[in-house]
């Protein structure tokens, strides 16, 4: 068996670390010979945050492993100005992504590693996390006075016109839309467990009290109010490109607590939160707004959504809600064959490299 050793840093070393658990558990269950095994090494494949570019450059290795665990494609930006007689290895929170609409003039290789879904699983089943300790399961079977709410972060020009949308064409005014931590319907204040101040909003900044625990906006699960709506708008961090698959918090929040939903993201999104094991809606209502390869005129048909499931039956259909909800919920107990699927592409990309 061939061992490669690779000098990881930053997230990559959380990367590392599960890889060798899966290892040692795959050495200890199978009985065929395996081929290949890369261990954490300072000698090995040295390894840089994605926006080091001068470090990159400077480096002698013609292989060079790229820390962008917490990003995907719009990270292309620093990408491009790689020295281009490397490889690279990019380790990336995305998958189904497009090396033709990326257009990099370097050699890589991408590994998919959905920080984002294992982090936040990790820190809901640790009791010695403080999320462990968060209610986080979505009740049905309360009166629903809202019939959505949607809390958006960072202001991008995809989410301001869904913003626009929303505000000129939904028929209802019992919804919640926070744009940046500003209330721009109903006001949500009384069910949210951060309170901020204008021009303030950062969603990573640690929480007054639990920064031992890296607790943020970013993993509070505000359950108070996702049990006033019926479904939860979620506005995913990439909308307007036509390829890529960047699952983040936002989304995987609302899987956790079990909530009905609804997508803004790019093309196919639930097609691929399928792949991975989870249910969407497409036996109650309408999600042909995912095969829309158009920005807006996705975001057309869910604000068009939106109106329409004010008339939706959600008492009548509350059985069918639940079972989704219970089915995403279980589906974390299923997550180590994604995993799996991860560590095997690795290990497939350092024998394809033929590294000596």
């Amino acid at each position: 068996m061939k061992t490669i050793g690779l000098n990881a840093t930053g997230w990559v070393i959380e990367f590392l670390d599960q890889y060798r658990a899966w290892k040692d558990y795959t050495n200890f269950s199978q009985t065929t010979e395996q081929l290949v095994d890369i261990k954490k090494s300072k000698t090995g494949i040295p390894c840089f945050v994605y926006t080091d570019v001068d470090a990159i450059n400077c480096c002698d290795s013609p292989i060079v492993a790229i820390d962008c665990v917490w990003e995907g494609k719009h990270a292309a930006f620093c990408f491009q100005q790689y020295r281009t007689d490397k490889h690279y290895i990019i380790f990336a929170n995305e998958g189904h992504y497009s090396r033709k609409e990326m257009n990099l003039p370097i050699s890589y290789t991408w590994i998919t590693y959905y920080y984002f879904l294992f982090n936040i699983v990790k820190s809901y089943n640790d009791p010695w996390h403080v999320c462990f300790h968060h209610h986080n399961e979505y009740n049905f079977g309360d009166p629903k006075p809202l019939r959505f709410v949607s809390t958006v972060g960072v202001p991008r020009p995809p989410r301001t016109y869904l913003k626009d949308r929303l505000l000129e064409r939904v028929n209802y005014k019992n919804f919640i839309f926070k744009y940046t931590g500003v209330d721009l319907a109903m006001p949500s204040d009384q069910t949210d467990v951060v309170k901020f101040v204008d021009d303030k909003f950062d969603p990573y900044c640690p929480r007054p009290g639990l920064e031992k625990y890296s607790y943020s906006l970013s993993n509070t699960l505000p359950m108070h109010m996702y049990n006033q709506a019926n479904f939860n708008l979620v506005v995913e961090t990439d909308i307007d490109y036509r390829h890529g698959f960047l699952l983040s918090e936002k989304t995987i929040k609302c899987l956790i607590a079990g909530m009905p939903f609804v997508i803004v993201a790019t093309p196919h999104f639930l097609k691929y939160l399928k792949e991975l094991g989870f249910h969407t809606y497409s036996e109650l209502w309408d999600e042909r707004y995912d095969d829309e390869l158009d920005c807006a005129k996705r975001i057309d048909k869910i604000v068009d959504l939106c109106n329409n499931l004010d008339s939706f039956d959600w008492q009548a259909n509350q059985s069918a809600l639940e079972l989704i909800g219970l089915k995403n919920r279980c589906n974390f107990l299923n997550l180590n064959r994604v995993l799996s699927k991860s560590f095997q592409q690795f290990e497939q990309a350092i024998l394809e490299l033929n590294i000596t």
